[in-house]
């Protein structure tokens, strides 16, 4: 069996770090058939050859994934994609947005 762990950090209360956890699981239950429910601050996840975790505390988040023989041959891709989801709503608003270069009149 392989694991994946993936820690995050972030500057969020924990409500909105939860709201980021359900859109990371949203994606990875349309990308790879999950199937996703809370137990208090931990979000459990499945599907057949894939179980895991999402942690949510106050200043981190903590993936645990556990991959069955067959899906682990996806371990990279899906590791890759963990990650880039979790970078990309991680980010502050306005980090992503570039500064005006229009003249004043």
């Amino acid at each position: 069996m392989s694991e994946i762990s993936i820690t995050r950090t972030h500057h969020s209360t924990l409500p909105e770090a939860k709201k980021v956890a359900d859109k990371v699981a949203a994606k990875l239950g349309n990308d790879y058939q999950l199937q996703s429910s809370w137990a208090g601050d931990v979000l459990h996840f499945e599907r057949s050859g894939v179980h895991g975790t999402l942690a949510v505390n106050a200043k981190e988040f903590k993936i645990h994934l556990k991959l069955g023989f067959l899906m682990a041959a996806f371990k990279g891709p899906i590791q890759k994609a963990i990650e880039e989801n979790l970078e990309k709503m991680l980010k502050p608003a306005s980090a992503g947005k570039k500064p005006s270069t229009k003249a004043k009149k």
